[in-house]
């Protein structure tokens, strides 16, 4: 039987920047034979392009399921400042999240151009970092906080190198390593999202084969503009 989880892998098969934003959502499941109901975090960028696209998830639910199928999207305030990532809230523990910009001008205007900037750190210790970190937060205060929750920040000459960096850790503590990153445009985005999949497909130049990336490498989610993200936060600061 066909399942709501297979659905949604089946939208970022379809249409990958709309499963971007269902990354956001709060609940989603099947009422009665002919309606599926997504539920999404109100007032937000992701919940406003999932409205947009209600209209192609009908065609791609009933495409899924093989019959008519409409959708309705329900919002709700979310529970938290920060917005939860689904598919990392329902992943294990010990995984991995990296964190980055490209400081190429396309991410960040006033961050200088030194390729990618980043925040590697376990899931369950961003947990504890993201209730302890505050904007207000200053350098020496916020390199003590990352030493004692374990995360590491970096920069790499670009996104492959940064692979090169993380996957040795994820491989180490037997878990995945989940990417977040900025989103200021569709297209730019969806430029960096094929640039990972491209990595994780034939590996990097540095050290990294593809089985190896393949298996360790989770998918790359994306930050909205104007949305809270402590981790992105993080980076900025740090290489401000």
């Amino acid at each position: 039987m066909a399942s709501v989880a297979g659905f949604l892998g089946y939208v970022n098969y379809r249409d990958p920047f709309l499963g971007k934003a269902l990354d956001y959502l709060l609940g989603a499941g099947l009422k009665g034979e002919t309606l599926l109901e997504i539920i999404m975090p109100e007032g937000t960028v992701a919940s406003r392009y999932v409205v947009a696209g209600q209209m192609r998830l009908s065609r791609y639910a009933s495409a899924f399921w093989g019959k008519e199928i409409g959708t309705e999207v329900v919002t709700r305030p979310p529970a938290d400042r920060e917005l939860r990532l689904f598919p990392i809230d329902n992943s294990k523990l010990w995984n991995q999240i990296v964190f980055f910009l490209q400081l190429d001008g396309s991410s960040c205007q006033d961050l200088p151009s030194a390729g990618v900037a980043a925040l590697v750190i376990g899931k369950k210790e961003y947990q504890l970092l993201q209730k302890r970190f505050t904007p207000a937060t200053g350098h020496e205060e916020l390199n003590k906080m990352l030493v004692e929750s374990g995360g590491e920040f970096f920069q790499s000459a670009d996104l492959a190198a940064m692979v090169d960096r993380v996957v040795p850790r994820a491989q180490k503590l037997l878990g995945i390593v989940h990417l977040v990153s900025l989103c200021k445009s569709e297209r730019e985005f969806l430029a960096l999202d094929y640039a990972c999949a491209r990595i994780k497909e034939s590996g990097t130049p540095g050290h990294e084969g593809p089985l190896q990336v393949r298996s360790l490498l989770g998918r790359l989610h994306a930050v909205f503009p104007g949305q809270y993200c402590a981790g992105l936060s993080i980076v900025h600061l740090m290489a401000s």
